[in-house]
């Protein structure tokens, strides 16, 4: 029986292995390009062309999507928009800060709610008899940014995460500029 998920194609080249204790656990698939000064490719495995999900790989160009927008960002609130976080204290705290400037609280959030990523910080978060949180999400930093510009441009925060919104067709146009196609 095949999976829906796999490729007709010849599965992607292993990229990396997991070993641990000496043993190989684990094989990592994928596509690569390495690319010389000038632009010229240098080495290519697997598909480099075949279209990815880039998930957080993302963050960076949507915080210049809001910086674009008109929202003034530099040192930790522009790496808190930037990357994702751990959930330690202080990057909960400015996540609220940044929300409050904005006339926002975490309950604007529309990540899901979550537990901090860093391991040590999620068992001190439990044992502190706290629950899942929209604000511990890793990507809550990217998203009280997002959340801010709204704010600033007069845009509705309550529809923030549709396609259609101005925040996401920026966006997109910040994405397929810096990718050089849609």
């Amino acid at each position: 029986m095949t999976s829906p998920y796999s490729s007709a194609s010849a599965p992607h080249p292993v990229l990396a292995e997991v070993v641990r204790s000496g043993f190989t656990e684990g094989h990592h698939r994928g596509s690569l390009v390495l690319l010389a000064a000038d632009g010229s490719v240098d080495l290519a495995l697997g598909d480099p062309a075949a279209p990815v999900f880039p998930r957080s790989s993302n963050k960076p160009m949507q915080a210049a999507a809001i910086l674009r927008a008109g929202l003034e960002l530099s040192g930790e609130r522009l790496a808190l928009a930037a990357a994702s976080h751990s959930g330690e204290g202080f990057h909960l705290e400015l996540v609220r800060t940044m929300l409050a400037e904005h006339g926002l609280t975490p309950d604007d959030l529309r990540t899901p709610p979550d537990l901090p990523l860093d391991p040590v910080e999620a068992e001190a978060y439990l044992a502190a008899g706290r629950v899942r949180e929209p604000i511990t999400m890793n990507c809550s930093g990217k998203h009280a940014a997002m959340l801010a510009v709204c704010v600033r441009n007069g845009w509705d925060t309550a529809t923030y995460l549709d396609p259609a919104h101005p925040l996401h067709i920026l966006v997109g146009q910040v994405v397929a500029e810096a990718a050089g196609e849609p």
